[in-house]
């Protein structure tokens, strides 16, 4: 299990305590483009969930290119949410230059 904790703290996932003491060890990650990505490390793998989808992984090139493919994906895919905040930055940033 350290190889799966080593690898998810490489790849600036922080650990989430659990009170109970039962629950698998998890990790979350937040971006801005991803939003939360949250991983449970289990017997023989790491159980990753985001986007509402659950993907087990036990190999780490298949889990490495997993969270590769996620953060392209979700770079291209701009939320209305966050183009209305650019959008706002971008004005407020303007509307501060002298004239």
């Amino acid at each position: 299990m350290s190889m799966y904790r080593k690898y998810l703290l490489k790849n600036n996932f922080w650990p989430q305590s659990s009170n109970n003491g039962t629950e698998p060890n998890c990790y979350v990650k937040h971006e801005i483009h991803t939003g939360g990505i949250y991983a449970y490390i289990q017997h023989r793998g790491v159980k990753i969930i985001a986007n509402n989808e659950t993907q087990f992984f036990n190999n780490f090139k298949m889990l490495d290119e997993y969270l590769d493919e996620l953060s392209v994906k979700m770079r291209n895919e701009t939320s209305d949410l966050m183009k209305i905040i650019n959008r706002r930055t971008t004005s407020n940033m303007l509307r501060q230059i002298p004239l």
